[in-house]
This record gives structure tokens, sequence and C-alpha cells, in this order.
């Protein structure tokens, strides 16, 4: 999928976009600071996955455990494409 990164002096933050929305707000994204780091299409978008938890909490980089139970309390597991293991 589209994923997006941007490192402030506090945070990592990440974007996750299906294509239509990253063809729609890539300028506006790089205009802002942020750089491209992935290509492709995710299975779904949401606006795009920033409902998840590992992308609320920048959770997507930290270690299988931790990702897999932020994963495991989300209430929308079943239906999620991503389960945990598509992060940067």
């Amino acid at each position: 999928m589209p994923t997006w990164k941007r490192k402030t002096s506090k945070e990592t933050l990440f974007c996750h976009l299906c294509q239509s929305c990253n063809d729609r707000v890539a300028a506006m994204l790089a205009e802002k600071g942020w750089r491209k780091i992935r290509d492709g299409e995710p299975a779904s978008c949401n606006e795009c996955m920033q409902k998840c938890a590992l992308s609320v909490k920048g959770l997507w980089g930290a270690e299988d455990s931790v990702r897999y139970a932020a994963c495991a309390a989300c209430p929308d597991y079943e239906p999620c494409p991503f389960k945990g293991r598509h992060y940067c």
C-alpha cells in the first residue's frame, strides 16, 4: 500500500493510503514534509487505516508481540486484512 512517513522531533508518523487516496493527496503530503516509503495497493481504505490502533498509536514498527497484542484487542480484527503483519 502507498505508505508515507514523517519524522518530527517528538514522533515518527505513518500514513497508509489506498491508491485512490494516494493519488488525491500525494502532493499535499509531500508539501507537508511526508516522504513516500512504499507503493502498492491495500486491501481496503478507511482514509486510510488511520482508525487502526497500530496507526493511531504509532506501533507499525514495534515488535511482533506488541503489534499482535494491540490487534488482539481490536474489535475489527477479523475483517482486518493486515492483522498487524504489514508494517514499515
